[in-house]
């Protein structure tokens, strides 16, 4: 690292610093006030040289010959050690902290009222106290402080170096996107009925973010997960005319299901350029700081074919054209936030902000912040910047708070009034901010306790319970769990899918017995740890005896039989079923999970039946 050094007067600082920037210097270092100057007045890294108590060791020598009141000054807070030296070097001292140059020559001055006649500090109080006649030491930085800046710099500037060379990637990128896209035609992409890529053209592979080439044959989530081809493969509904983020682009595309006889034999995607593509880009660009602005679910991500589940999925849609405010409710892990996502995604607040606040587990005064925003507190160095509130960022757009039933009393009464009022008025702030949000809630199923024992207000449940939408069990939804996991194998093997199907189906049929207390989530878990257990070549047998004991209420009275039962019960029944684990578990009258369990108990393993 090159470092050029310049002498000079703090008052002629800033026109060195910006020289050197001319100059193309990346990272200024500096002393304490100087460092601050220039900070404030300079948009360029400035590399701060602290003082450490081994800086005031030679000031503290000097010391013990002066007589008098001594005054130590200090940019911001004062360091700690300094009042600790002074008492057990009996010396009479005053500190005067400043923040820049505009407040230390009054602190100059008060320590000159205030009787001291010798001061200790840097260079922009050395300057008032020669004015004012002020005997004065200058604090020199030792080598140590010194290396210690020039490491700091130099990960500084490399973090800059490689900040400007991903600036400069992701510019050439968007060049060279702006000239593919106005001399070709369409991308055209295709996959089969399993999945598997079977076109895509020239123009295709240049718009799109794929990998893992040649990409013929290869499964759609390996290369290019973000496509949704899958979701329209499995639901055999077109979706036109969207907008959709690939890679460093925004791209409008067409999804439609090839159809023969009735039956779905794969999908084929468009990707064209259009003149509005640049400024959508440029709009979603500028709002991906803000996290949460999208929705990403659609009710074509929704897996379910049961009668429960379908009918859940017609009351949203057809809550979503209106805007009322809706209330949906259901046990934990059954996909709530997933359908506070998709009803956006349908509304005609579509095109405008949707925004999830979890309501669990937060104090009533950060929850608070959160909703509301809050003013900068006047004009004080150090004090909050202001920010808005996740109503102000909704406005226009849908805001789903999740979990509202575990809200703290005082947020659920700033909540109500915001939804009374249409309005917000930021912490610290003087004026009232119009707003125009839909409110979707999700809450467990006491909610209604809570509100009867004041836990909840019954005036907020009123406005936010226009519309009510129970999302049912998974227990309650017939086979859809074969479909869930389906889906989610798929999504865990890829293309591996099929050197595991036959192990797969084994598996399922353990799950036939399972009550799935945590819903989805619980699956989602059940399906991953499987996977996991299936790629490190572990037998099923020995898979389902990792497995929870979770079976139908029929098992209670099954495991208190099963408890009196000898190995060599089990062993018989294993023994005239051929090992068959599901004739065995029949003639013994229990589930296969009970049986798996009472084996591992009793220590019986297929490879050790004599």
């Amino acid at each position: 690292m090159k470092v050029d050094v310049w002498v000079g007067s703090w008052e002629n600082a800033r026109n060195y610093a910006e020289q050197a920037i001319k100059q193309g210097v990346k990272v200024i270092i500096s002393r304490g006030g100087t460092a601050a100057l220039l900070r404030h007045s300079l948009d360029t890294a400035i590399i701060k040289v602290r003082f450490t108590s081994a800086a005031y060791l030679e000031a503290f020598e000097r010391l013990r010959s002066v007589e008098g009141k001594i005054a130590f000054f200090v940019l911001d807070t004062m360091p700690g050690f300094i009042s600790h030296f002074c008492k057990l070097l009996n010396i009479d001292a005053c500190y005067y902290s400043y923040t820049g140059d505009q407040d230390v020559e009054e602190a100059v001055k008060k320590a000159k009222a205030d009787g001291c006649h010798f001061g200790v500090g840097g260079v922009l109080a050395k300057n008032y106290a020669r004015i004012y006649d002020f005997s004065y030491y200058t604090l020199e930085n030792t080598e140590d402080e010194i290396e210690l800046a020039l490491d700091s710099a130099q990960q500084t500037l490399s973090s800059i170096i490689q900040e400007e060379k991903h600036h400069r990637e992701l510019q050439l990128k968007l060049e060279q996107y702006e000239a593919v896209l106005n001399y070709t035609h369409d991308g055209i992409l295709a996959i089969n009925k399993e999945g598997n890529i079977v076109v895509v053209n020239k123009q295709a592979e240049e718009i799109l973010p794929l990998k893992n080439k040649p990409y013929e044959g290869k499964y759609i989530e390996e290369v290019f997960p973000a496509s949704k081809l899958s979701s329209v493969l499995r639901t055999g509904e077109k979706e036109m005319d969207e907008l959709m983020k690939a890679g460093n682009v925004i791209i409008n595309t067409n999804r439609i299901p090839i159809m023969i006889d009735g039956k779905i034999e794969g999908v084929v995607a468009t990707f064209k350029d259009v003149d509005s593509i640049r400024n959508s880009e440029q709009k979603i660009r500028s709002n991906l700081h803000k996290r949460g602005m999208v929705a990403r679910y659609r009710f074509s991500d929704i897996v379910g074919e049961s009668k429960a589940m379908k009918r859940a999925v017609y009351m949203a849609k057809s809550f979503a054209k209106y805007d009322a405010n809706i209330l949906i409710q259901g046990e934990i892990g059954t996909g709530k936030e997933m359908f506070a996502h998709a009803i956006h995604h349908e509304s005609q607040r579509r095109n405008h902000p949707f925004l999830a606040v979890n309501c669990s587990n937060i104090s009533a005064d950060r929850l608070t912040r959160q909703l509301l925003g809050r003013e900068k507190e006047g004009k004080l160095f150090g004090s909050p910047e202001s920010q808005e509130g996740v109503f102000e960022l909704a406005h226009g757009g849908t805001l789903f708070l999740d979990k509202i039933d575990e809200a703290p009393l005082e947020a659920q009464s700033v909540i109500l009034r915001i939804l009374e009022d249409n309005e917000v008025c930021r912490i610290n702030g003087r004026h009232a901010i119009s707003v125009d949000v839909r409110i979707i809630v999700s809450a467990g199923n006491s909610l209604q306790k809570k509100m009867n024992e004041g836990e909840f207000l019954e005036e907020l449940y009123y406005k936010i319970s226009v519309l009510s939408l129970e999302i049912p069990p998974l227990r309650n939804r017939e086979a859809d769990y074969l479909l869930l996991s389906e889906d989610l194998f798929h999504r865990y093997f890829g293309s591996e899918y099929y050197m595991y199907e036959s192990k797969i189906r084994k598996i399922e049929e353990y799950m036939r017995n399972y009550i799935w207390k945590g819903n989805i989530r619980e699956l989602q878990n059940f399906v991953q740890r499987v996977s996991v257990l299936l790629k490190n070549a572990m037998p099923v047998d020995e898979i389902m005896l990792t497995m929870p004991e979770n079976s139908t209420m029929n098992d209670t009275s099954i495991d208190v039989k099963m408890n009196k039962w000898s190995r060599a019960h089990v062993v018989d029944a294993l023994t005239a079923s051929k090992l068959n684990i599901s004739k065995a578990a029949r003639m013994l009258g229990c589930s296969r999970g009970t049986l798996y369990k009472k084996m591992n108990e009793l220590n019986i393993k297929i490879s050790n039946i004599e």
